[in-house]
């Protein structure tokens, strides 16, 4: 399969593969796609584990909070 990717994406690729130590760009980008592919996975059985827990009341803004603090935003 051959993506083409934008000349500052690819260069940020190609230093990041580099420092990761894989051995090309390739290894590196499907090294991304498979870990995206397990967070999926766990996300989905923790939607799952949560739809037949118990109710708990929602705070939406402290909710956001939170993901603005993991996403380093805010």
């Amino acid at each position: 399969m051959g993506v083409v990717l934008p000349r500052a994406i690819e260069e940020l690729a190609r230093r990041r593969a580099e420092e990761a130590g894989f051995t090309d760009t390739a290894d590196y980008i499907a090294h991304l796609v498979a870990t995206d592919a397990a967070a999926g996975v766990d996300l989905e059985s923790l939607l799952a584990d949560g739809l037949q827990g118990p109710d708990l009341p929602l705070d939406i803004e402290a909710l956001r909070a939170e993901g603005r603090a993991r996403l380093g935003r805010n």
